[in-house]
């Protein structure tokens, strides 16, 4: 073993003497994400029938290791990789080891994480060297992704007569230690094949997190053996069509999930949704809620306010029950609590929640959480475990040891840590793969920075990392790849290399080499950006738009349409795109990518009102929120109508204040009629304004009242819909137009989020 050691120390002496070169002196390879410090010699490594791999076979863990590698290059090269104990002559050689003191004096040796490693590949040897099993781990994965993509198809290549590796130094270690997936596995169930496959994808990447989220309103996932009912009755719920719908994962089953993520070096955190989300289990048990009647499980998407009632101490016995059987499956010293959406209308009209209220001295519904969410945590401390919540474990105030998930924007983060709780970081705006590329798309997730502005930055180490969320209210299984691949890669990037290391053109070209890569791992990815983008130019005048349509792939046809119709093969209305189209006067444009000559893709449109405001300057009396802000201000008249998806970057959502703004014409000129665009999605807490009042002005200090119009139309529709409050007929001059919106202040009785904040959409506000 003294001379394996010596060898190791000659090759570690020359990485050291070689690490100090700048990446960007060398040849970048296409490795996602990209190594912190990386230098190319000259030369290759040839794997040939005499490879062998050395290590330390005393060590149990490293051993594991070296079988995963052997099993998986034997299968790929079909060639023996024997073990050694020693290096044999003549042979070239794999070398894995185990060193705490990776990097010596390295001038960045703070940041030396467990998962650090060192790989230096010569003519004859390849050295692996990690600060832990999991550095040697993620040494190895390099290894796959800097092999030809054919090493990736398990045994089918066999003609391939040599698998090289260039020779090179690299120094690597994670940003950030929490780099993580959550998949939602309750609105779909996802087949335990599936995950195993989804932790393979997490490993090459070098993600080491796996958030599993297993109990909502519309599914209980996991066996609990003392309450048999969670899965009997809650994993299964009656689809309109009347068919019966579910699943769940055996305690078996988690434990065989479990053991595959360890030998992948993956943390897996299961969320128990507590005390909201919970129409599942509370139609497995009543008693569970304040009303103790007999639900179904949720069959459709949203946020529901019958949730576990906090007066009653059984409900607490019940949860710890449940959660020391989940304790038991997983060894996380993490538990993920949920604490998110929990609609307080029941607690505030339950006795037993009044009660408990008063005799906790508690002065709200939201205290009435908090004291939830604490007396949760101190059953997971007793028991060794440490409760992870959604951002809105915040209010009422924090458990003393809680780890916040900031989602509803950055704030959470923030408050978080700079309270000196530790924090994981995952936006809506940049981390949620269930909203569609026009709202998130590659660039997007790469332009991501886990550290927010307003973290002092002695508190930065409070930042753990972030996560990707796939929610799958409209992703079954057949499309979760789709939705994460390929934006997974770039927050695989974001979390793991340095932000001096970052280039996204560089990455853009790194992804497209990874396609092969991503179907040789059986991943069916989608497009990176959405498939057509509209690059939308206001003519001088004003009186109409320039348009190009620009197709995600330069090999992609495109058809289009200005008479509402659909651009598909076979429309004689349908043209052929070729140049940028000039739009002069109101209507819809409609285009679709065209596949072999008789499909198409998804429609994109574009709604657009010609009309005198558009362009002209605008202010808003309330900034909207930080997730649906569009272009702020230039939004309300640019002349574009977002369309019945509100995420589409088109409308302004308001949760806590009106709406108000005034737009100036830059002169006084003569106005027939105003029209604002409201939108309406009552299971997504959105309603039209209880009421829109319209002023008008010749100097901008005096404004007069045109009209107030009231809403008519019923709060309890359950499609999403559009409405234009229209002020027509009018005769009058003005340079300046007041519009200010009255929003519901909070979700109706009769709604499933009762007593929650409502939102307000707004978007063109066209004058005529």
């Amino acid at each position: 073993m003294k001379k394996i050691f010596l060898i190791y120390c000659l090759l570690f002496s020359y990485a050291i003497a070689n690490a100090q070169s700048s990446t960007s002196e060398s040849t970048r390879l296409d490795l996602i994400p990209y190594p912190q410090q990386l230098q190319i010699g000259d030369g290759q490594f040839v794997f040939n029938e005499h490879t062998q791999i050395v290590f330390d076979q005393n060590n149990a863990a490293l051993k594991n290791t070296a079988l995963y590698l052997q099993h998986f290059l034997q299968e790929a090269t079909h060639l023996p990789f024997t073990f050694s104990p020693k290096i044999a002559p003549e042979t070239n050689f794999i070398y894995l080891g185990v060193a705490k003191q990776i990097g010596g004096n390295y001038p960045d040796k703070e940041h030396l994480a467990s998962e650090t490693y060192q790989l230096i590949i010569k003519k004859n040897s390849i050295s692996i060297t990690g600060n832990s099993i999991a550095g040697v781990f993620y040494g190895f994965q390099t290894i796959r992704q800097l092999l030809p993509t054919a090493i990736e198809n398990k045994g089918l290549v066999k003609s391939l007569n040599a698998w090289t590796l260039p020779c090179l130094n690299i120094f690597d270690y994670p940003k950030f230690t929490w780099r993580g997936l959550n998949l939602d596995c309750c609105r779909h169930f996802m087949d335990k094949a599936f995950i195993l496959h989804y932790l393979d994808v997490l490993a090459y990447y070098k993600m080491n997190k796996f958030h599993w989220h297993l109990t909502e309103d519309q599914a209980w996932r996991i066996e609990i053996k003392k309450y048999p009912k969670l899965t009997s009755v809650g994993a299964y719920r009656k689809e309109k069509e009347g068919n019966i719908y579910g699943g769940f994962y055996s305690q078996e089953d988690i434990k065989e999930v479990v053991a595959y993520a360890q030998k992948l070096n993956i943390e897996v955190i299961p969320e128990i949704e507590l005390p909201g989300h919970s129409m599942a289990a509370i139609a497995a048990y009543p008693m569970l809620s304040c009303t103790k009647e007999q639900l179904a499980v949720a069959t459709t998407w949203g946020v529901f306010k019958d949730i576990y009632c906090a007066g009653n101490d059984s409900t607490f016995y019940f949860l710890q029950d449940v959660l020391t059987e989940v304790f038991a499956l997983f060894p996380s010293k993490y538990i993920h609590i949920g604490g998110d959406e929990a609609p307080k209308y029941r607690w505030e009209n339950c006795n037993a929640c009044k009660l408990r209220m008063q005799k906790e001295q508690l002065k709200d519904a939201h205290e009435l959480q908090s004291y939830f969410i604490k007396r949760i945590e101190k059953f997971a401390n007793a028991n060794g475990k440490q409760i992870i919540g959604w951002d809105e474990i915040l209010e009422g105030g924090l458990a003393p040891n809680a780890t916040v998930q900031s989602w509803r924007g950055v704030e959470g983060a923030i408050n978080a840590a700079n309270s000196h709780h530790n924090a994981i970081v995952s936006p809506t705006s940049h981390c949620y793969f269930d909203y569609s590329l026009k709202s998130i798309d590659l660039a997007k997730v790469y332009s991501f920075n886990p550290i927010p502005a307003g973290i002092l930055a002695e508190n930065e180490k409070y930042i753990l990392g972030g996560e990707c969320n796939m929610w799958t209210e409209k992703a079954p299984q057949s499309l979760v790849d789709a939705k994460v691949f390929p934006r997974m890669l770039a927050l695989s990037e974001v979390l793991w290399t340095s932000p001096v290391q970052r280039d996204f053109n560089a990455f853009n070209d790194k992804v497209i080499a990874h396609y092969p890569r991503l179907t040789a791992l059986g991943v069916n990815y989608g497009l990176d950006k959405q498939a057509i983008s509209f690059d939308i130019i206001p003519n001088e005048n004003l009186a109409g738009f320039q348009v190009k349509l620009i197709p995600a792939q330069v090999d992609l046809k495109i058809l289009y349409t200005t008479d509402q119709s659909l651009p598909k093969i076979g429309n004689p209305n349908a043209q052929h795109y070729q140049q940028p189209i000039t739009i002069s006067k109101s209507g819809i444009l409609k285009a679709a990518i065209v596949q072999k000559d008789t499909n198409q893709l998804e429609v994109f449109s574009r709604q657009f009102d010609i009309h005198l405001a558009v362009a002209k300057p605008s202010t808003l009396k309330f900034a909207p929120s930080d997730n649906y802000a569009a272009l702020g201000a230039k939004s309300i008249n640019d002349g574009l109508v977002g369309s019945i998806d509100f995420h589409d970057g088109q409308w302004l959502g308001f949760q806590q204040n009106n709406f108000e703004t005034v737009i100036d014409l830059g002169k006084n000129q003569n106005i027939s009629g105003i029209n604002a665009h409201f939108l309406q999605s009552m299971p997504s807490w959105i309603f039209y304004p209880e009421e829109v009042a319209y002023y008008y002005s010749k100097n901008g200090i005096d404004y007069f009242l045109i009209k107030v119009i009231k809403n008519e139309f019923p709060q309890n529709y359950s499609e999403t819909v559009m409405q234009n409050f229209n002020l027509g007929g009018q005769k009058l001059q003005a340079r300046y137009l007041k519009v200010i919106a009255k929003k519901v202040d909070k979700c109706p009785e009769w709604h499933e989020a009762a007593g929650s904040e409502a939102w307000l959409f707004v978007d063109e506000i066209s004058v005529y």
